[in-house]
């Protein structure tokens, strides 16, 4: 699962993204991954934590969502790729 969000602040010229991910591993825990950072620009950061239950994590997956929406975030459309 993936979602990608947006924030462009006009007045101040500030481009912003976020990713986030939560994906399973091999040894089956889950790990939501948030990627975030200026657009266009270098720097950024990212931050992994892994939860032994599906549950869990999806929880703060939304959670996290929810927050990153609440500062004025927009969810992005993302097409993966076949290939």
């Amino acid at each position: 699962m993936q979602t990608r969000l947006e924030k462009f602040d006009h007045v101040d010229g500030r481009h912003r993204y976020c990713v986030l991910r939560l994906s399973q591993t091999l040894f089956g825990e889950w790990c939501l991954e948030q990627a975030k950072g200026p657009i266009g620009a270098p720097g950024g950061q990212q931050i992994r934590a892994y939860f032994h239950q599906h549950g869990e994590a999806l929880q703060n997956f939304e959670s996290l969502r929810a927050s990153q929406v609440k500062r004025g975030f927009v969810p992005i459309p993302v097409q993966l790729g076949l290939l």
